[in-house]
């Protein structure tokens, strides 16, 4: 599968910020993207999500416990 290059516009729609923090982001926190030009730079999906993945604050755990028995509801609901 090919990965997507987005344009340093979409980067900044989609992380929904304005392009003064879009080059505080290049500048200061290593944001990878592709120069071409001055003007021209791009970034390729997967290295957004990467970096995406090392600024997240609270990561979701795996779970290691095994399949647990299906909880027993009629023990709680039954009258009995």
């Amino acid at each position: 599968m090919e990965d997507k290059l987005l344009t340093k516009y979409e980067v900044m729609d989609y992380l929904n910020i304005s392009r003064k923090h879009f080059e505080k982001l290049v500048t200061e926190e290593n944001l990878p993207i592709i120069k071409i030009t001055q003007n021209k730079r791009y970034m390729r999906l997967s290295d957004l999500n990467r970096y995406l993945n090392t600024k997240m604050i609270n990561k979701p755990q795996e779970t290691t416990q095994g399949v647990q028995p299906d909880f027993q509801w009629n023990n709680i609901w039954s009258k009995g």
